[in-house]
């Protein structure tokens, strides 16, 4: 079938996730290539060069292409799961029974599990590895949401598979969405747009000859503030992980628990993934590698935990190195005595070795990398274009940005908290604009504020939030209250950080989490040389949520009929201000094409991201409204734009396990329009009759962008 997400770029849909704190990390942080960079280069392993049967086959859309060039320039098709079929049939019991066992092993860095694939010289399969460093020390996917410009996520997902290809790696674990939940501060609240970027991320990293693996969050983390909740995953939370893998064919499915004998993937339902969604590819189970982890369990205990994997689906299991897999045993001992048919071992070898196959890494493994080789981090290539369109601004009052200073009166840079290196390297920058500017002592006391801070006209402060009340916030407090005009630059990714000092500053800005760059842009963003663009890919609650906890927080608002601090999807632009108008919705066969006008009215230009809305019929869904979609426009002052956006019907539905579909009761859909979820200006209504839209990847799965 034809890739036609093409058509509709910069379009998203929504669902729901989870309300409340999200788990936060402070400190300064590598960016996601360099992060991943880092821990691969620390591996060791061999990488045998494949002999793959029919050639090198052409990459169309990053390595999911489905043609071979033959020498007279024609295209042909390839039929990768016959191919793949007749590389497994080559393959022994035994070598099978190894091709499904991995060996998870601690990197000198002591923060990241390397993952190594045994490989099959014998026929060509070569032996790979994939880094999964601690998620506690990896930056939160919220920046790169916060762009929503799919098209960056795609290439971000690129320069993260050159990274590891250089470091040695073939694949590489992927945040936002997956089998259990990492809680806001790295999912956002809305597993549909988690879905729709990092499937654009996933579909980079395939493209890049990198296999990616949607999840990495230990089973157990529903015990974490902040942390998944283990059990059945909802029903839009599968969407997410759905809607990922449509866009990212290829790709797979990663879990991870603590326990040597505790495999398993949350509450991922199989029987959907695998009889409604049509899914072949990978879906693998790390067990233990962090720390000693509990000892390794009898035969009876391994026998159990095989049963189990067995059960579940699971096509690959890695336990840690230095002692036999604990399933190797069971599993021979179940294919030996018939208890498990040969079909079985073959559809988990199949599952492992098709998204090998359509990655390209069997062809084109990476190098070997000695040990120790690679371990210093490149810097990210896209960090400035990540952080200039990923930056929210959430607060100009006074019109005080965009910033100017003289060496007269310059502007005062303080670093509160850990933010010391991302203030001087946002001074540099600013100077090098030819602003005057100083930077602040570090960590100025609240109680004592130096003569240059206290009796500054203008003060910007960068906290990350690590000292809490006792820290940031009262240095921001007094500061402010000293009369100067003040702008903090919040670096840190926790969407319920209460801010006391809101009503004191006359300017907040949401720039995410410090990774070691991106200074430039930040500088020119408040300094007007850029708008900003960013809209928040979570509400800001200040800490204050309704009740309705299990579901997102702007459904949860919503519903609640109480306005947030800074509501999901907004954004504020420093010249360009944008109306909306023209909005017409009708139905083409099971999807809604959905028409709009949008006008920049401001005085400079700008990127607008107007954003789509459903309201569901008395009785159906849990909240008042859903986004079913988003377009990214830049005007001109004065210009406007008319734009549409096809939306699948399963979009609007609910997922029925019973008849593994997506189910669109009949009945008056309202579709609201506007600048984010507290904000919609514009309704169109529209009667559905009953519609039943099939799961099947392919199906329509992809046209929403």
């Amino acid at each position: 079938m034809p890739d036609r997400t093409a058509a509709f770029r910069d379009v998203s849909a929504t669902a729901d996730g989870v309300c409340g704190r999200g788990g936060t990390a402070g400190g300064a942080r590598m960016g996601w290539i360099g992060r991943w960079a880092t821990a691969a280069g620390l591996a060791t392993g061999l990488a045998v060069t494949a002999a793959w049967g029919a050639g090198r086959d052409v990459a169309q859309e990053g390595a999911q292409g489905s043609g071979q060039e033959t020498a007279q320039g024609i295209v042909r098709e390839i039929d990768r799961p016959s191919r793949v079929a007749a590389l497994a049939a080559r393959l022994t019991p035994a070598e099978k029974l190894a091709l499904v066992q991995a060996v998870v092993g601690r990197a000198p860095d002591g923060e990241t599990d390397i993952v190594t694939l045994p490989g099959v010289p014998r026929v060509g399969l070569p032996a790979l590895r994939m880094a999964v460093p601690d998620g506690r020390d990896l930056p939160s996917p919220l920046a790169l949401m916060a762009g929503w410009d799919t098209g960056l996520a795609r290439r971000v997902g690129l320069a993260h598979a050159r990274a590891a290809r250089a470091a040695g790696h073939a694949l590489a674990p992927l945040e936002g969405v997956g089998p259990v939940s990492a809680g806001r501060a790295r999912d956002g609240e809305d597993p549909l747009l988690s879905g729709w970027m990092m499937g654009a991320v996933a579909s980079g990293l395939l493209a890049g000859h990198v296999v990616p693996l949607f999840g990495g969050q230990d089973v157990t983390a529903g015990a974490a503030p902040g942390g998944g909740q283990v059990g059945r995953m909802s029903a839009d939370r599968m969407l997410g992980l759905y809607l990922a893998v449509a866009r990212a064919r290829g790709a797979g499915i990663l879990c991870r628990s603590p326990g040597v004998g505790e495999p398993g993937c949350g509450g991922l339902d199989f029987h959907a993934i695998r009889d409604g969604w049509r899914f072949g590819g990978l879906v693998a189970a790390l067990t233990g590698g962090r720390g000693a982890g509990p000892a390794v369990p009898g035969q009876a205990g391994q026998d159990l935990a095989a049963r189990a994997v067995l059960a579940e689906g699971i096509d690959l299991v890695g336990a840690p190195e230095g002692a036999a897999n604990p399933y190797g045993g069971p599993l021979r001992r179940a294919v030996g005595a018939g208890a498990v048919q040969a079909a079985r071992l073959d559809r988990m070898a199949n599952h492992i070795l098709l998204p090998l196959d359509q990655a390209g890494v069997i062809e084109r493994p990476p190098p070997f990398i000695a040990s120790g080789r690679g371990a210093r981090a490149p810097r990210d290539p896209l960090l400035d274009e990540e952080v200039g369109e990923g930056a929210v601004l959430l607060q100009n009052e006074n019109g005080v940005l965009p910033l100017g200073g003289t060496a007269a009166h310059p502007l005062v840079i303080v670093g509160a908290g850990n933010t010391h290196e991302a203030a001087r390297a946002l001074a540099a920058a600013i100077g090098q604009a030819g602003i005057g500017v100083r930077l602040a002592a570090d960590s100025p006391d609240a109680a004592h504020l130096p003569k240059d801070v206290a009796h500054a006209e203008r003060v910007v402060i960068l906290s990350d939030g690590a000292g809490g009340a006792a820290g940031d916030d009262r240095l921001i407090s007094a500061i402010a209250e000293a009369g100067g005009h003040v702008v903090v630059v919040l670096l840190s990714d926790d969407p319920d950080r209460p801010m006391p000092w809101l009503d004191l500053v006359d300017g907040v800005v949401q720039a995410w989490a410090w990774r070691g760059g991106g200074q430039d842009a930040l500088a020119a963003l408040l300094t007007g040389a850029r708008d900003f663009a960013g809209r928040l890919p979570a509400t800001f609650t200040g800490g204050q949520t309704p009740a309705q906890l299990t579901m997102s927080c702007y459904k949860a608002f919503d519903r609640a009929h109480v306005a947030p601090l800074f509501p999901f999807g907004y954004g504020l632009s420093l010249r360009a201000q944008f109306s909306y108008g023209g909005l017409r919705v009708t139905r083409d066969g099971t999807r809604l094409v959905v028409s709009f006008d949008v006008a920049n009215d401001g005085s400079g230009a700008g990127r607008d991201v107007p954003q789509i809305y459903l309201d569901l019929p008395a009785g159906v869904g849990d909240a008042p409204k859903r986004l079913i979609g988003w377009r990214s426009v830049q005007l001109a002052p004065g210009q406007q734009a008319h734009l549409s956006v096809g939306i699948d019907a399963h979009l609007l539905g609910q997922w029925n396990p019973g008849g593994l579909e997506w189910v669109v009761p009949a009945g008056d859909y309202a579709v609201s329009l506007g600048g984010h979820s507290a904000n919609l200006v514009r309704q169109a209504t529209i009667h559905l009759p009953e519609l039943r839209v099939p799961a099947a990847l392919g199906d329509g799965a992809e046209a929403a962008e």
